[in-house]
């Protein structure tokens, strides 16, 4: 049997294509165990209440895999830039979601991951793996901050000196016992005295440092929301059909932002920048529904949601 190193780890996870990785041990933090447990309390989940079910679930990956040592966080590069002008009858999507869906692209990635360091500990070797794309029970964000991808901002995102927020995460839980990162090895910087992002956003959905309401998140409303957006909110998705990307914008980290290498992440991939409004409000059936979002995130929020959505961005445009 062959042993995996910490640097081997994060060579072959750059052979498959991630843009960030880092390796920490499995304990939770209890900092942000009890920020979630507030979070849940306030009622900042809304409707989303898979979310309360079993929290410790989210803050220990042991209870997730009780034979864990070591958790390998992962990162991949989605930015994109905006066009400047909204065609006519056309809904924004957030720039996560114009190519295909970032879950089923990470999990092929992941897959392929895994097999490698399979191959190198040969067989035999007994080791355990985990993959977790972000629909994941775990609180990741915090745990990427713990493996020094970078540090939580005001708006909740993860901040890395490489690609300011812009990037999905990833998890491998793993039985190997690798060396872990120190979090503070990189400087990443920090928000200081910055409140862009909180006076930015249209609703006030950043109700205290790290902390966003979900009841008046934008992403939120346009995405998992099953029910009607109240009309005070509608009025501000302005011409953004699904997902919000107002409080990155204007992060000054994100000066450091870089074009995604990853095709398929990228609008010819998927629905695009804009989808057409009309079009969307002339969808009859679910699977007519599914043609026209196949592959992509845009699945999410169920032809319902999408169309309600496509309204609101209508009379938006209208007024």
């Amino acid at each position: 049997m062959n042993q995996l190193n910490s640097e081997t780890v994060k060579r072959l996870a750059k052979e498959v294509g991630f843009d960030l990785c880092g390796i920490t041990t499995p304990e939770p933090i209890p900092q942000s165990s009890e920020r979630f447990r507030r979070w849940l309390d306030r009622g900042y989940h809304d409707q989303m209440t898979y979310l309360a079910r079993d929290p410790e679930r989210r803050s220990d990956p042991r209870v997730l895999m009780p034979s864990v040592q070591s958790v390998v966080v992962l990162g991949l590069n989605y930015y994109q830039p905006n066009s400047q002008v909204t065609p006519k009858s056309s809904g924004r999507v957030a720039r996560f979601a114009r190519g295909k869906d970032y879950h089923k692209v990470i999990e092929r990635m992941g897959m392929q991951f895994v097999a490698m360091l399979s191959q190198v500990l040969g067989p035999g070797a007994g080791a355990e793996f985990r993959f977790l794309v972000d629909y994941g029970p775990m609180l990741e964000r915090a745990i990427a901050a713990k493996a020094g991808l970078g540090f939580i901002g005001k708006n909740s995102m993860l901040i890395s000196r490489q690609f300011g927020s812009w990037f999905f995460l990833a998890e491998l839980l793993t039985s190997l016992p690798l060396e872990s990162d120190d979090p503070f090895a990189v400087n990443h910087g920090r928000c200081g005295t910055c409140n862009l992002c909180i006076e930015a956003c249209p609703t006030g959905a950043i109700v205290d440092d790290y902390t966003i309401d979900s009841r008046k998140c934008l992403s939120y409303l346009t995405i998992e929301k099953p029910s009607e957006i109240d009309s005070k909110m509608a009025s501000q998705l302005g011409d953004t059909v699904f997902g919000c990307d107002i409080c990155q914008e204007v992060c000054p980290h994100n000066c450091r932002a870089v074009l995604t290498e990853h095709s398929e992440l990228l609008p010819e991939s998927g629905v695009g920048e804009f989808i057409d409004i009309d079009e969307v409000l002339k969808l009859t059936s679910q699977e007519e529904f599914l043609q026209f979002t196949a592959g992509t995130s845009l699945t999410r929020p169920k032809l319902e949601g999408l169309q309600r959505c496509a309204r609101i961005v209508r009379n938006n445009q209208a007024e």
